[in-house]
């Protein structure tokens, strides 16, 4: 899906670090979340398509009272 393209990647100096962007630009805001869910993803072994449910057992709602 997502390739690591190497010829982004340089070594440099800390005050060449601090002027490199995070994202580029170019990539939408949705672009760029669907890039940190893939990572995500990868890390913690996670399927793309079927992400595991939340554990609705743990949580209550409770109405506050004003």
């Amino acid at each position: 899906m997502y390739k690591f393209d190497k010829t982004k990647v340089s070594y440099g100096s800390f005050e060449e670090a601090e002027k490199a962007k995070r994202f580029n630009n170019e990539d939408t805001l949705s672009e760029r979340l669907q890039q940190a869910w893939y990572l995500t993803c990868m890390a913690y072994g996670i399927d793309l398509n079927d992400p595991p449910k939340m554990e609705k057992k743990l949580f209550s709602v409770r109405k506050h009272l004003q």
